[in-house]
């Protein structure tokens, strides 16, 4: 994923902020989109300021610690950034922040949503928070259990986004189909697959993990890459083809949100 250079926090009428208080916000979040160190003229460039009032907000920032000076005139993230930061971490997993969100879903389409992690140990992903919609499953669901990252809608709308490497083994260790008893896929069909998943946002299977399921699936982001997926499961005949891309651009779209929030830089 390529950084983006961040945009100056808007105000709640929807214009640049130009208050003391969204200035520094707009200084915060370039500094941790940054990757590393800025100079006050590119800090000043990107919040639309001159460079003498962004000198003047770092060294503001940096009198309270949440800005460090180096050499040569650059600025970066200071200690007391980072405990902030460390400290909400650890009260809010990504579970959590999930959850709204998959609610909000399943209550839109009535379906159930689940929110997946992805477990790069055992390269598989495994399903930690759900919410269900008026209509009820009549398939199970496994719960903090690791499945397939091959098979399945979830499974592939983090697979696709996964260096090369780690799908080549992933798919060397993967078994027949669950549903199916289907092999795995060959190597080009599977990435064929994969580069239709980045290229759409999402991934949309058949009978490939649960007989007579449909999982439509996008991919989540935290700050490092892709740490899970939000999937809507459903039974192939209450889930008409016509409405898989208007779910599939609505779950992506979600999905965007939820990584934004959990400090993903997304194009």
């Amino acid at each position: 994923m390529t950084k983006e250079a961040p945009t100056v926090v808007p105000t709640s009428d929807g214009g640049a902020g130009t208050g003391t208080v969204s200035r520094a916000l707009a200084l915060l979040t370039l500094l941790a989109d940054a990757g590393g160190t800025v100079t006050v003229k590119h800090a000043g460039d990107i919040m639309q300021v001159p460079p003498s009032t962004a000198h003047r907000m770092l060294q503001l920032l940096r009198k309270e610690g949440f800005v460090d000076a180096g050499a040569g005139g650059q600025y970066g993230i200071g200690p007391q950034l980072y405990r902030v930061a460390a400290r909400v971490l650890a009260g809010k997993s990504p579970v959590a922040v999930a959850q709204p969100v998959i609610e909000a879903i399943a209550e839109a389409f009535n379906e159930t949503v689940l929110f997946g992690l992805y477990l790069p140990t055992e390269g598989a992903v495994s399903f930690a928070a759900r919410a269900d919609g008026q209509q009820k499953l009549k398939y199970q669901i496994d719960m903090l259990t690791p499945l397939s990252l091959v098979w399945g809608a979830s499974g592939k709308s983090i697979l696709a986004f996964l260096p090369s490497e780690e799908i080549a083994r992933i798919l060397a260790a993967e078994g027949p189909s669950p549903a199916t008893g289907a092999q795995p896929p060959v190597a080009r069909r599977l990435a064929d697959e994969l580069e239709q998943v980045r290229e759409r946002g999402w991934a949309v299977s058949e009978s490939e993990k649960l007989p007579d399921a449909r999982g439509v699936a996008a991919p989540v982001f935290g700050p490092a890459g892709v740490i899970g997926c939000i999937c809507l499961t459903s039974p192939k005949a209450r889930m008409p083809h016509a409405s898989v891309d208007a779910i599939g651009m609505e779950v992506a779209q979600r999905a965007k949100a939820l990584s934004h929030d959990l400090g993903a830089v997304l194009k």
